[in-house]
């Protein structure tokens, strides 16, 4: 996938490694619409970026649980950069007292933002195609008893991932779906888990027990999944590096 020119919504996009994919992105010569819902940090993530790649940046506040947010995103950034060719679902939360938010936020959203990428970017709709990339994790395919309901999303997003990467799919729209599965990175996500899991002293000894793995990863590994990934790909990012599982 060439970058240059190509314009991408990031959910999530403003912080961790939602700021890691949009910072890939913009480096690559790409055009983003950072998408958060935290419009503080958004302005300073915006504000700091480096005069070459500021003014292919736009912010647009988005509560991806709330459907009339997400539409708004995909009117704002093909209102502004006249295309859209990439979708990066990666807005999600962890907070086990929250069952039906977190499942309106890490699966039902994504869904929703699915259907509207292959709404504005399928051939089939009078899109020129695209891609999509789900962000996923590494409890997406593996068990863990102290965040089940998050766990529990993201094998959705997986099963999301593989069923839309189809050649079904893509025959009709031209769109590829992809799904990332980041390790424990530092971000608020994974600072709060002992906070947000079901048992705070098991939380601690569970995050201390797994190493960080930079933001930056992330990032880079987009760009490969996006050059290099094989439809319905799901690729894993950690200490150990970027491997398709």
């Amino acid at each position: 996938m060439a970058f240059k020119g190509k314009v991408a919504i990031v959910t999530g996009g403003a912080r961790g490694i939602g700021r890691a994919y949009s910072t890939a992105l913009l480096n690559e010569g790409g055009k983003v619409c950072v998408c958060d819902i935290n419009e503080d940090i958004a302005e300073e993530f915006l504000s700091g970026l480096s005069e070459n790649v500021k003014g292919n940046a736009i912010f647009q506040k988005c509560d991806v649980a709330v459907y009339n947010d997400l539409k708004d995103a995909f009117e704002i950034a093909v209102r502004n950069f006249g295309r859209l060719d990439l979708v990066v679902n990666n807005a999600a939360i962890l907070d086990e007292s929250k069952l039906v938010k977190t499942i309106e936020v890490n699966f039902i959203a994504v869904a929703k933002s699915i259907h509207l990428a292959f709404q504005y970017m399928g051939l089939d709709k009078g899109g020129k195609g695209g891609s999509i990339v789900n962000t996923s994790s590494i409890a997406g395919h593996t068990a863990n008893p102290l965040c089940p309901i998050y766990t529990a999303t993201k094998h959705a997003v997986i099963g999301l991932t593989k069923s839309y990467g189809s050649d079904y799919h893509l025959k009709k729209s031209g769109i590829k779906v992809y799904a990332i599965c980041p390790g424990q990175v530092n971000t608020p996500l994974c600072q709060d888990f002992i906070y947000r899991c079901i048992d705070a002293e098991e939380g601690k000894k569970y995050v201390g027990k797994l190493p960080w793995t930079p933001a930056e990863d992330l990032g880079k590994g987009l760009i490969k999944l996006l050059e290099d990934g094989k439809n319905g790909s799901v690729v894993q990012i950690d200490e150990n590096g970027f491997n398709y599982v």
